[in-house]
């Protein structure tokens, strides 16, 4: 082909074009960034969040740790954050841990406990349904930590909460509930001995059962002693009740008091000389407490199965208030 020929200038210019194309192409080539890449695939970058729950310790503030409070299942104990007078955070660095179950009520109910102590500024919190025992350990090391810190509390735990249903099993040792406490003698309507007497306290050999009721009040821990302490002016006043003895051991009732008016009620020591007595205790008290708050007095009636432990606490509760002057 002739140099000059117009079919090899057309060529020449044809491929001369191309590579000029292709040239520029690659020139404005975008360069992707890694915000780029997340947003063309529809994504963002991670932004870090705050952790959740009133019941977290937030950064700043001071911190003051109550002292240990002994439940059947293990110990608890709480530390407060307080900034400006306020309790800001609250968590238990001890709760009970003997078994699993311990364990489990513990996961469930700390947080809620936490989350209450910080919106009711005190320690005037109620126990939470199925963990009576873990709860009341809350509140007194929760009132020892405002005792520390010098906040006026607006009143103490009311003891009480409400009763676990039927067969929770919460915080108890065992499974069933005998009917009420075992007698060596056996009196019908009464407790009942060692054979156990149908429509009274079930005694060690038979009786009818109930399912489990969860877990009840008291302890046995020791109690502070005296008639109590009042947390500032115009603050609810603890009164602790004489120690009445029962065939199956001691029961003990703490009251508190506030304008004149029974505001909570709580058994610190009850009946634990054997399991079936700790069950029934962990059945009665509840309903005593419950019973003591309304009444306002100790004319109240005994909680049929658990005419022992039932005595015992009204004879508790009247000294108490003997001693609180209602």
């Amino acid at each position: 082909m002739k140099r000059k020929h117009p079919l090899r200038r057309m060529m020449l210019a044809a491929a001369g074009t191309a590579s000029a194309v292709a040239l520029l192409l690659t020139l404005k080539q975008p360069i992707t960034s890694v915000a780029g890449a997340a947003s063309q695939a529809g994504g963002a970058p991670p932004a870090a969040s705050a952790p959740a729950g009133s019941g977290a310790v937030p950064a700043g503030g001071s911190t003051v740790l109550g002292d240990e409070a002994d439940t059947q299942f293990g110990p608890v104990q709480v530390e407060l954050t307080l900034s400006g007078g306020l309790i800001t955070g609250a968590r238990a660095v001890k709760v009970p841990s003997t078994d699993a179950n311990s364990r489990r009520i513990a996961e469930g109910s700390v947080p809620t406990l936490n989350q209450a102590a910080v919106a009711a500024q005190s320690a005037g919190i109620d126990t939470v349904s199925g963990a009576t025992y873990t709860s009341q350990g809350y509140i007194r090391s929760l009132q020892s930590a405002l005792d520390k810190a010098g906040v006026a509390a607006a009143g103490g735990g009311t003891g009480q909460g409400s009763a676990p249903g039927p067969g929770s099993g919460a915080e108890t040792p065992g499974g069933g509930v005998p009917g009420g406490d075992a007698g060596p003698g056996g009196v019908p309507g009464g407790d009942a001995g060692p054979g156990g007497v149908p429509g009274g306290d079930a005694g060690s050999g038979g009786g009818s059962s109930a399912s489990g009721s969860g877990d009840g009040s008291g302890d046995g821990s020791a109690p502070d002693g005296g008639t109590g302490r009042a947390s500032g002016s115009g603050a609810a006043e603890t009164v602790l009740g004489d120690v009445a003895g029962t065939q199956y051991g001691d029961v003990q009732v703490r009251l508190t008091v506030s304008g004149g008016r029974i505001t909570g009620a709580e058994a610190v020591k009850t009946p634990g000389s054997d399991a079936n007595s700790r069950r029934i205790a962990a059945d009665a008290v509840p309903k005593l407490n419950q019973a003591a708050v309304a009444a306002q007095s100790a004319g109240i009636d005994t909680v049929s199965g658990a005419t022992y432990t039932s005595q015992g606490y009204i004879r508790s509760l009247q000294s108490a208030l003997d001693k609180a002057g209602l």
